[in-house]
């Protein structure tokens, strides 16, 4: 698993739940809850950073693919945009989308975004089928899974608990993916690539 994976995983879980409760499926039960127009809104201010950051987490990746390593050019072009996001408390929605845009639009090559793409294709594709295996597991058993010993639940009987604010911190707060853990260490290793070229 690549080291930036955790965290986009984590991510997509928060996205795709909120997703899911927005709808208000019958069959949820009691214990769902409805997407607050603030929930929403928050979801919102941080997509950007999250689609920069699945951008980012990939582009190690292009060097393994066959004619899509980052050449020396774009190297140097790329260096000061991640070393920006290494060292920023925080990022805004405004700034990632900037630095998106730089990286697409005038870094990388048709090819190489297109390779990016299949990645992160077949990347949700995992994640959906570790979905339906963890979904497929918890019927078996039953919602306590094997002798009632399942999850543990917040107050609201939810699995996620007291856990608000997901990566973004209980009140939305400061928030740059790239700042600390595996995904730091990630960027900081790729880094290290780009500087040799």
């Amino acid at each position: 698993m690549n080291p930036s994976t955790p965290l986009i995983l984590t991510v997509a879980a928060v996205l795709a739940t909120a997703s899911a409760q927005s709808t208000g499926s019958p069959s949820t039960g009691a214990g769902a809850r409805t997407m607050t127009p603030d929930m929403r809104a928050r979801m919102a201010q941080f997509q950007p950073i999250m689609d920069l950051a699945q951008t980012v987490a990939l582009l190690p990746e292009l060097e393994k693919v066959k004619g899509q390593a980052v050449s020396k050019a774009q190297a140097k072009q790329l260096l000061p945009i991640l070393q920006t996001l290494q060292k920023a408390s925080s990022i805004k929605g405004a700034d990632a989308t900037k630095y998106l845009t730089q990286i697409e639009d005038k870094i990388l090559t048709d090819k190489q975004l297109t390779a990016i793409d299949s990645l992160q294709l077949k990347r949700e594709q995992e994640r959906r089928a570790r979905m339906t295996q963890g979904q497929t597991g918890q019927n078996r058993f039953g919602p306590g899974g094997a002798q009632g010993q399942g999850r543990p639940q917040g107050q609201n009987g939810s699995a996620q608990g007291g856990a608000r604010g997901g990566p973004f911190g209980a009140n939305g707060g400061a928030f740059n993916p790239f700042k600390n853990g595996r995904t730091a260490d990630a960027l900081k290793a790729y880094i290290t690539v780009l500087q040799k070229k």
